[in-house]
């Protein structure tokens, strides 16, 4: 007990005398698949996002998940790519709205679903590149409304 007291009593002590104690987000993190594909995704909010930026261009690939006309950063994206050969190489499930993968140089075909609609965009990723590609659910949505045309 009596180390307790003297913790809260430096504690006080540290507090008083302008110290302050805030919890840090961890950031983003490189995560890994099965088959050592290196990914990224989040980007919810804008402390996010800027977060994420700095390693945009060490990935191959950078997806943006929208929806509406105006471009609303959209989220629980389902994906899947795949070769040139139709075989699976990568796959997630609720990702965005940012995705960065580090896929190798290849042809391609991005599979991903946004509340049950899917979207397809077949793309090349050239060595020691990085490209963005921005999928867009563009079918009408409430906000759209009050977007003056």
């Amino acid at each position: 007990m009596k180390h307790l007291t003297k913790f809260y009593t430096s504690l006080a002590l540290l507090m008083a005398l302008g110290f302050s104690f805030t919890a840090q987000a961890e950031g983003p993190k490189m995560l890994y698949t099965e088959s050592k594909i290196r990914f990224m995704t989040g980007g919810i909010g804008h402390d996010e996002v800027l977060d994420m930026r700095p390693f945009a261009k060490s990935y191959t690939l950078n997806l943006l998940f929208s929806e509406g006309k105006i471009g609303r950063a959209t989220t629980d994206i389902n994906l899947s790519i795949y070769n040139n050969q139709d075989a699976l190489v990568f796959k997630l499930n609720n990702a965005g709205p940012l995705l960065y993968v580090n896929l190798p140089a290849g042809s391609y075909t991005i599979s991903a679903t946004n509340n049950g609609i899917k979207l397809r965009h077949q793309l090349s990723i050239e060595e020691n590149t990085s490209q963005k590609v921005i999928l867009n659910w563009k079918d009408k949505v409430e906000e759209d409304d009050l977007v003056r045309e």
